[in-house]
């Protein structure tokens, strides 16, 4: 929040599509999100930082962004640079829990990116999942859960599909933050993503659920059994 950000962290990259609408009108639609995932040091020195769904909001708020959905991630896979094969380490108890192991995946994608000719800010995607906004958030029998989804193959294929097992308290090295800002273009008219996904006509323009979303966000939950 203060700024402690990679500054190829800072340059969005577009992304233009089209898709359909409820009625299936094609449109253009127009998004834009960040390179990578949210990573906190310098250019020389830093790390891609898994966090709660509640600290993830709030950076979006402050940055007029969002979570995507699966379907943006979805997106953003078909449209990245460089794609990159997961990497996965052996579950031992609450290993893949502990801030060591956050940082040595980190450095596994930047080996990844160097090996493949690629440089730190190239659109990378296919080395995390991602903390998503979709219908599961309105999921009464999982209030205060984190939804995640994506970590592609390199044929395409999520390897987690939308899940919200996980309390909102729970983060491991798996999990990624990518933003999406909330400004949209849809046939060159201006929405804002969260009104968007909740419009009974445009909501799947930029959404797989067969409903407009009542909660696009994780905005006023609270800690699920607090840890502190």
């Amino acid at each position: 929040m203060s700024g402690n950000i990679p500054q190829w962290l800072r340059t969005e990259v577009r992304i233009d599509i089209e898709a359909a609408d409820r009625n299936g009108t094609v449109h253009q639609v127009t998004f834009w999100t960040t390179p990578d995932y949210l990573a906190v040091g310098s250019d020389a020195d830093f790390f891609r930082i898994p966090m709660s769904p509640l600290s993830a909001q709030q950076i979006a708020d402050a940055w007029g962004a969002s979570m995507p959905t699966p379907k943006m991630v979805d997106i953003i896979y078909e449209h990245a640079v460089c794609k990159l094969e997961p990497f996965t380490y052996k579950p031992r108890g609450r290993r893949n829990e502990e801030v060591d192991l956050f940082y040595d995946h980190s450095k596994v994608i930047s080996a990844q990116q160097f090996a493949a000719g690629m440089s730190f800010g190239t659109f990378t995607a296919g080395t995390k999942k991602d903390v998503v906004v979709c219908d599961r958030l309105s999921d009464t029998s999982r209030v205060n859960h984190v939804t995640i989804y994506g970590w592609h193959t390199l044929d395409g294929r999520p390897i987690q599909p939308a899940n919200n097992v996980h309390i909102n308290n729970y983060i491991d090295y798996s999990h990624g933050v990518r933003l999406v800002w909330q400004t949209v273009l849809v046939d060159g008219n201006l929405f804002q993503l969260e009104e968007l996904l909740s419009d009974p006509l445009y909501h799947t323009l930029l959404s797989r659920d067969r409903e407009p979303l009542q909660k696009p966000h994780y905005r006023n939950e609270e800690w699920h059994n607090p840890i502190f």
